[in-house]
């Protein structure tokens, strides 16, 4: 079985986004799939947050883009997280991220496990395939 891991390191809508769709997609290839967290991107997979990204740009921006979406009838970040935990995504926070963040264990949505630098770097070693956004 062919194997992807991401590794997200910014909470930016369009690389969480994207990073997504890549995992839902590899899923749906019957891939192993593996999402690790890092950095700003932590605070994403937080019950305060759950899944929603905080837009770098302004009010307008944020309220633009969210119209587009709903009108082109594209699922925003926190439905795209539940489909990919839901189709058996694996989710990997960074503890010390985490913690730099203000956070537990505690504070992540349900599913979310803890890892570290080892635990990426010994998942990317044997992935076929490995995306960093």
């Amino acid at each position: 079985m062919a194997k992807l891991t991401i590794l997200l390191a910014d909470n930016s809508m369009d690389k969480f986004y994207h990073g997504l769709v890549l995992a839902i997609g590899g899923k749906s290839l019957n891939w192993d799939v593996k999402f690790f967290v890092t950095s700003q991107a932590v605070i994403l997979f937080t019950k305060e947050m759950k899944g929603k990204s905080k837009l770098k740009m302004g009010f307008f921006a944020r309220l633009f883009i969210s119209f587009q979406m709903k009108r082109m009838n594209i699922p925003d970040t926190s439905k795209l997280l539940m489909e990919a935990i839901k189709e058996g995504v694996e989710f990997y926070v960074d503890e010390a991220g985490l913690k730099l963040a203000g956070f537990s264990k505690s504070d992540l949505l349900d599913g979310i496990k803890l890892s570290d630098t080892i635990s990426f770097l010994e998942e990317a070693k044997t992935s076929d395939v490995v995306v960093t956004l």
